[in-house]
């Protein structure tokens, strides 16, 4: 029975979750996988570590523990010390680019949709290790200026142009040529229990004595809106209930909202599907692109990753899990 190899949606299955749930334990390293081909495979022995692990706790509060825990590490994102393997691979370990020797290439962002371009480009680049890096939107950027990664992803919205992301790519990356591409469109919102019992509906809710909130850690494009638009709004942080507390991942907050832990948190409209008693309030649509330095336009995996992104494969997978508008996707837009 040891030997026996679960497909990511019979694991799904078996623990009654959807399969971009399993994704995301995988993601997050709490469930070990090994990739056969273009396939991720999950071994019975490392799906009864998992639940031993779990024992009687609920998946969602499993999740939630786990990335609490990821907070507590908030300065250790920002010093960008830690880095993690491609799920494609057996084992989540941390690296450095000198623990290489400065071979393969780093894709650094949160979103699912980089675990499954990872996958494409480890098919075709057996010899060249794939490395992911979970930083947010800013830190990303900020690890990308210092040649840290190579590909950073960001959804950061400037509040007084109103754009996505191309101001901040210009200041982030000053005197150094780079690469813009839109990648997906998502919907941002508030995530409220089901029914919407408080009856939040705007930022000005989060200051109400009723209202308790989770964030989302700095540098993350979430945390960055939250924070304009209270600004723009004249609401001081210290006011909401809440502010301070931190995860790491949108999964993480609609867990916190569906548990009753707390009334609301921000995040993506996909992310409010994977967890029962959630309702999605949408804010704004924002556009979630992938930045390079021009150089890295020289190799050929950097050709292959955008041979990809315009596949009718990848397309197709992100249209399989909803929430992505991809009308743009591959589009250059620096």
């Amino acid at each position: 029975m040891s030997d026996k190899l679960f497909t990511p949606q019979e694991v799904a299955d078996l623990l009654k979750i959807k399969k971009n749930t399993v994704y995301e334990l995988i993601k997050r390293g709490d469930l070990k996988c090994r990739k056969i081909g273009k396939q991720l495979r999950i071994r019975n022995d490392d799906l009864e570590e998992y639940l031993n692990a779990a024992k009687s706790e609920s998946l969602e509060k499993e999740i939630y523990i786990q990335h609490s825990m990821e907070s507590e590490k908030t300065n250790e994102f920002q010093n960008m010390e830690e880095m993690h393997v491609n799920p494609g691979l057996e084992r989540r370990e941390e690296i450095t680019r000198e623990s290489y020797n400065n071979r393969g290439v780093i894709i650094c962002g949160q979103d699912i949709l980089l675990e499954i371009l990872c996958n494409y480009l480890s098919v075709q680049f057996e010899e060249l290790p794939i490395f992911r890096s979970y930083l947010g939107s800013y830190n990303g950027l900020y690890s990308l200026y210092q040649g840290k990664v190579d590909v950073a992803t960001a959804h950061l919205w400037d509040g007084e142009t109103g754009e996505y992301n191309k101001e901040y790519v210009k200041k982030m990356l000053p005197g150094i040529p780079y690469r813009r591409i839109h990648l997906v469109s998502r919907m941002l919102g508030f995530y409220v229990r089901a029914g919407n019992p408080k009856q939040i509906k705007d930022f000005k809710d989060l200051v109400r004595e009723d209202v308790i909130m989770i964030n989302r850690e700095k540098g993350s494009g979430t945390r960055i809106l939250l924070d304009q638009y209270l600004l723009k709004m004249g609401i001081k942080t210290s006011q909401i209930k809440g502010y301070e507390k931190e995860v790491t991942s949108h999964l993480a907050c609609a867990g916190a909202v569906a548990r009753g832990s707390v009334d609301v948190s921000m995040g993506n409209e996909r992310n409010s599907k994977e967890l029962k008693g959630i309702e999605f309030i949408p804010i704004q649509m924002e556009s979630y692109d992938m930045v390079v330095k021009m150089e890295a336009t020289r190799y050929s995996w950097y050709h292959t990753l955008v041979q990809i992104i315009n596949s009718r494969e990848f397309k197709e997978e992100l249209e399989g899990l909803s929430g992505y508008d991809i009308t743009d996707i591959g589009k250059i837009l620096d």
